[in-house]
């Protein structure tokens, strides 16, 4: 076959990027709930404010710096598969002062800030698990993509007030990842995607549980400081399969 031509993976990443373009200008205006920045656990410092949401973003520094290291050479993954990564883990890194930045003055103009590296960390997802199952031409083109659409889907909420497309590219790039580890067996795959977005799934439900978990823990602790620690702890768990 012509390499120069689509296989059917391509044309699927491409359907798949047209049908989210698609969604992106057919959903209805998702506007930024401004309750969103209401968090449960307010307890400040003279010189820290919101300490419990702001200091719970070290584990993505510790997670990003120890992947990043991990990836040192000699390393045995290929180079779209070791952009993933470096992509993957230097997003976690700058999103533990982003969302640290976005935590000590909660708003719609620190969010973005917040947001912004999350995109790379999604890109690096995502890359790296097209990498491992579907192929290393198809994980360029999704990589080049996410690069370019994340950080604009953003940017377009800030200036728009329109969070759909961004919505699109998270939750669907989640789906998409999901769709592609259950469909497409390789048993020699050797990094824990599953796992991943399994501590994904988790951190979602502690940030929904916020309030909840406040009142239930008798106000020790609240559910987005541990979505903080539970993704960081995804990040975990593929930073040490990288040399296991």
């Amino acid at each position: 076959m012509d390499s120069r031509r689509l296989g059917r993976s391509e044309v699927a990443l491409v359907v798949i990027l047209v049908l989210g373009v698609i969604a992106c200008a057919t959903l209805p205006v998702i506007p930024q709930s401004q309750s969103y920045h209401q968090f449960a656990d307010r307890r400040s410092l003279p010189w820290l404010p919101n300490v419990a949401d702001v200091l719970s973003n070290l584990p993505f520094a510790l997670v990003g710096v120890f992947g990043l290291w991990q990836l040192r050479p000699p390393t045995r993954w290929s180079r779209p598969l070791q952009l993933s990564l470096l992509l993957l883990f230097a997003g976690l890194l700058l999103t533990a002062f982003g969302s640290a930045y976005y935590h000590w003055s909660p708003s719609d103009r620190t969010l973005v800030v917040d947001r912004l590296p999350m995109t790379v960390v999604f890109a690096g997802v995502l890359g790296g698990v097209v990498t491992e199952r579907v192929g290393e031409r198809s994980a360029r083109f999704t990589l080049l993509a996410l690069a370019l659409l994340g950080p604009a889907s953003v940017l377009y909420w800030r200036s728009s007030g329109n969070l759909a497309p961004y919505f699109v590219v998270q939750y669907g790039g989640v789906l998409v990842a999901v769709f592609i580890l259950l469909f497409t067996p390789r048993p020699n795959a050797r990094l824990p995607w599953l796992v991943l977005l399994a501590w994904y799934i988790v951190a979602k439900l502690l940030e929904s549980g916020d309030t909840l978990i406040w009142h239930a823990s008798g106000e020790w602790f609240a559910g987005h400081a541990l979505k903080h620690v539970a993704s960081a702890l995804g990040g975990w768990s593929l930073a040490r399969a990288i040399r296991g």
